[in-house]
């Protein structure tokens, strides 16, 4: 993510474009992105992008690194695309067109022995109709200034969309 500030500046629609310019900017994102797969070794090896410096944060994308990227100490971080801080900021999602950042799926994980049919039934109903855009209202309903109950959000997302009465 970048903000339109930093797009305009420099021109960026995706990561190729950012690679031109990576040695002049700050990244946000955990410390382990300095290692990972998808982090500083595959930013330099899909896209030759060798960042200036990074700036560790533990909050997975979240409030200080959102306010690190909009004061400018850094111009780059690393937010999870179902955060609302996204939309909210009108921050710009730079396209990867190397796929060096996968797609991560919602995976439901259940004990096989304890799985009803009617349970089964259910997480495929969800399943069918869950899309990103629910994904990030759902996380503004928790995190947002609503701060809904988990719980609460989920019912009435399930009654939305007809899942339940």
């Amino acid at each position: 993510m970048v903000t339109k500030a930093t797009q305009e500046k420099y021109q960026l629609k995706s990561i190729e474009d950012l690679a031109k310019v990576c040695k002049d900017l700050i990244m946000a994102a955990p410390a382990t992105f300095e290692t990972r797969a998808y982090g500083f070794p595959g930013l330099k090896k899909n896209y030759g992008c060798e960042l200036k410096a990074l700036k560790p944060f533990s909050d997975g994308g979240g409030n200080l690194t959102l306010q690190a990227l909009l004061t400018d100490d850094v111009q780059v971080a690393d937010i999870y695309t179902t955060t609302p801080s996204i939309a909210d900021n009108d921050l710009v999602v730079l396209e990867d067109p190397k796929n060096n950042f996968k797609a991560q799926q919602v995976l439901p994980l259940y004990n096989k022995a304890k799985m009803t049919d009617k349970a089964k039934d259910a997480l495929n109903a969800v399943s069918k109709i869950l899309t990103t855009e629910d994904l990030v209202n759902l996380n503004r309903a928790v995190s947002g200034s609503q701060k809904q109950n988990a719980k609460d959000a989920a019912a009435t997302w399930l009654k939305d969309k007809g899942i339940v009465k």
